[in-house]
């Protein structure tokens, strides 16, 4: 019997503006009284992920290595963590506590891939002086997927990989990569992404006025699969707490838009396959807290 090692679910994470905001320090936090004014916040935030898709935002265009700075394509990007829910408790302090989780499939129909990491004062097969032309690094969309291990050496302690510990995935996109699957591979996967300038809903469109100051945010990827209004991947919900997860169970317009991207099976007996079942599948919703016993 095969046993997997890694989980079937990669887990975008947000929400840290909003614990810095209302809930600082909340893993601290020993008090039975759950802090409610998360609670809308985070209720706005998932009605808008279900409704309109992940985030994508610009991201530096260089990593390091030996010093030198690696200069890569600038994309906009989206990140999950391959984490167990066991391990996620210290991910969501840095990255906030709403999980929004998928099957493998939804990344990889998306052209997403695991981050290769590495060290950056060692040589390795991807990172080498044979790669370089000068100073300076061939251009190429794979160089998005490097990652230091950010190792930091103690004093009398063993190397820490802290973002080597941090198992991350990642979704890119830009108008070069449309541009180039279009015309090289004759792939059109614009129907995976939109622009937010598409939405046109004017509540959303102040919220990202709002939330997106810096104007980072280029893409959004919706949750649905192409051509439906449903989603066959989407598969989790992790709330920041019981108050959260509570609030959202009694959310008319967050379970309208759950059982949109979720439909009942009206024919059971035409679901032949594991595949087909996914789209029928409701995502199961827990609250962080219960994470630590999976």
């Amino acid at each position: 019997m095969y046993l997997p090692v890694h989980s079937d679910f990669l887990i975008h994470w947000t929400g840290d503006k909003i614990d810095s905001d209302y809930d600082p320090e909340w893993w601290n936090n020993r008090s039975p009284t759950l802090n409610k004014k998360i609670i809308d916040p985070y209720l706005e935030r998932l009605k808008y992920i279900l409704k309109y898709g992940l985030w994508m935002t610009e991201a530096k265009n260089f990593v390091e290595f030996k010093g030198q700075k690696i200069e890569r394509p600038v994309v906009s990007r989206t990140c999950f963590t391959e984490l167990k829910l066991s391990e996620v408790r210290t991910h969501a302090q840095k990255f906030g506590r709403l999980g929004i989780g998928f099957k493998r499939m939804f990344v990889f129909e998306r052209f997403g891939f695991p981050m290769v990491y590495f060290r950056p004062e060692k040589d390795n097969w991807f990172l080498s002086p044979y790669l370089f032309q000068g100073k300076k690094l061939i251009n190429e969309y794979w160089a998005c997927f490097l990652k230091s291990m950010d190792e930091e050496l103690i004093p009398g302690q063993l190397l820490q990989y802290k973002q080597f510990e941090e198992s991350e995935w990642r979704i890119i996109y830009s108008e070069d990569i449309e541009k180039r699957l279009k015309e090289i591979r004759k792939i059109d996967i614009c129907k995976l992404f939109k622009r937010p300038s598409q939405i046109d809903d004017h509540s959303f469109q102040a919220y990202i006025k709002k939330h997106d100051k810096d104007g980072r945010l280029q893409f959004l990827i919706p949750l649905e699969d192409p051509g439906l209004s449903s989603s066959r991947w989407f598969a989790m919900i992790i709330y920041p707490s019981l108050a959260v997860k509570v609030a959202a169970e009694a959310d008319e317009e967050i379970r309208k838009e759950i059982n949109r991207l979720k439909p009942v099976s009206k024919d059971l007996n035409s679901l032949t396959s594991s595949a087909s079942y996914e789209i029928y599948s409701k995502p199961m919703e827990i609250d962080l807290d219960a994470c630590r016993n999976f």
